[in-house]
C-alpha cells in the first residue's frame, strides 16, 4: 500500500521520459563527434601549416613560365630541388608588393612556403639579404676569397652562384669591365649577376700603328702593338685610331663573350690627314703645351692624325696632363683644371 502523499505516475510518462533522455543522449553524441573531427581538422590544417614553413633561403635557378615549374638551390645545404607553382602562388617583392613569377630573375635570394608535394604557396625575396646592384668598382682575391666592392671586402665560398643571360659562369669569366649585381647575407655573397658583361676586341695589320694610340670611346685608350687584347663592356662604341697622319673613327659593336676583330688597313684612310682641333681650357688663362710645345688654344688648330702629350698649368690650380687622339677632320677637346687645395 502506497505512502500517505505519495502519487504513482502514470507508466507512460516514464516512457515519454526514456525516449527524451535517449533522443538527447543521440544528439549530444553526435555534436561531440562533430566537434571531436573538427579538432582533428584544425589539427591536421595546423600540421601541414608547420610542414609548409621552411627558413631555409633559396636560389632561384630557373623559371619555366610554360610549366609552371621553377628550380631553386638551398643555400645551406646546397640541395637543388624542383616546385610547382600556380594562380594560387602569393610572389612579394622587396617592398611586400605584389609580382608574378616571371618579375623574379636568376640569382634572387628567397624564402619559401610550400606543400608536401613541393607546390609553392607563398615566395617572398628575402629582406634581409643585401642587394647592390650596378657594382662596377670591385676587385676579386681568389687566394683569399674576397671580393672588395664599395669600400669593403665580401667572402664567398666555393659554390657562388655567377649568372650571365640566365647561365652560370666562373669566376675567371668575370672582368673588371663588367657591372655586376651582388646578393648575400651580413658579409658573404651567395650570388652574383652580370647586369653589362664585356667582350674582346682584338687588331689585326698593325704595322702602320704601332706606337699611335687606339681609344675606345670614354672606356679606354691604349698604345697599338701586334698582340693587343683590349676587353671593353658589351655595346656600342666610338673606335679611334691614330699613327702619323693615318687613322680614322668607326662604330663598333662589342658582344658578351665574343672576341671582336678590326683590320686596321681598313682605317688607315689617304694619308697623312690633318684635322682641325679645338681645344677649349677652364681657366682660360691656362697654359697648355703640346709635346712639350706652346700651344694658342683660342686658335683652331692644325693638326696631323696622331697621338699627342698635353699639358695644362696655371696658378692656383693643380697641373693636368694627358693624351689626345686626332683621328677625324673636325675634334674639341675640353680640359678643366681642379683649383689647387690649400694645405696647413
Amino acid at each position: 500500500m502506497a505512502e500517505k502523499g505519495y502519487k504513482r505516475r502514470p507508466s507512460w510518462t516514464w516512457t515519454v521520459l526514456f525516449l527524451a533522455i535517449l533522443l538527447f543522449a543521440g544528439c549530444s553524441g553526435k555534436d561531440d563527434g562533430n566537434m571531436q573531427n573538427g579538432d582533428q581538422e584544425e589539427e591536421a590544417q595546423q600540421q601541414e601549416t608547420a610542414q609548409e614553413t621552411d627558413p631555409q633561403l633559396y636560389i632561384l635557378l630557373y623559371s619555366n613560365s610554360e610549366t609552371g615549374r621553377v628550380f631553386l638551390q638551398g643555400t645551406e645545404d646546397g640541395r637543388q630541388e624542383e616546385f610547382e607553382y600556380n594562380g594560387g602562388t602569393y610572389i612579394y617583392g622587396r617592398y611586400n608588393d605584389s609580382l608574378t613569377m616571371s618579375d623574379l630573375k636568376v640569382g634572387e635570394l628567397l624564402k619559401l612556403t610550400y606543400t608536401e608535394k613541393k607546390v609553392l604557396t607563398k615566395v617572398e625575396i628575402a629582406t634581409d639579404a643585401f642587394f647592390y646592384e650596378g657594382v662596377t668598382d670591385f676587385t676579386i682575391d681568389e687566394e683569399r676569397s674576397i671580393v672588395s666592392a664599395r669600400g669593403s671586402n665580401y667572402y664567398y665560398d666555393e659554390d657562388l652562384k655567377i649568372f650571365s643571360e640566365d647561365g652560370i659562369i666562373s669566376l675567371n669569366d668575370l672582368s673588371s669591365q663588367d657591372e655586376i649585381c651582388m646578393r648575400g647575407m651580413d658579409k658573404e655573397i651567395l650570388t652574383i649577376v652580370v647586369t653589362r658583361g664585356h667582350g674582346t676586341l682584338v687588331f689585326k695589320n698593325t704595322a702602320l700603328f704601332e706606337g699611335g694610340m687606339a681609344s675606345i670611346g670614354n672606356v679606354a685608350a691604349m698604345p697599338i702593338t701586334p698582340d693587343l687584347v683590349i676587353e671593353i663592356p658589351e655595346g656600342k662604341h666610338t673606335l679611334s685610331v691614330a699613327n702619323e697622319g693615318y687613322g680614322g673613327s668607326k662604330e663598333i659593336t662589342i658582344t658578351r663573350f665574343e672576341e671582336l676583330i678590326v683590320d686596321l688597313d681598313t682605317m688607315k684612310g689617304d694619308g697623312p690627314q690633318y684635322g682641325r682641333v679645338k681645344i677649349d681650357v677652364t681657366p682660360t688663362d691656362a697654359k697648355v703645351t703640346i709635346d712639350g710645345g706652346a700651344a694658342d688654344c683660342s686658335q683652331v688648330l692644325e693638326m696631323k692624325y696622331g697621338t699627342y702629350r698635353l699639358k695644362a698649368e696655371a696658378e692656383g690650380y693643380q697641373t693636368w696632363s694627358g693624351k689626345m687622339v686626332v683621328s677625324s677632320k673636325e675634334a674639341a677637346f675640353s680640359i678643366t683644371l681642379d683649383e689647387q687645395l690649400e694645405t696647413e
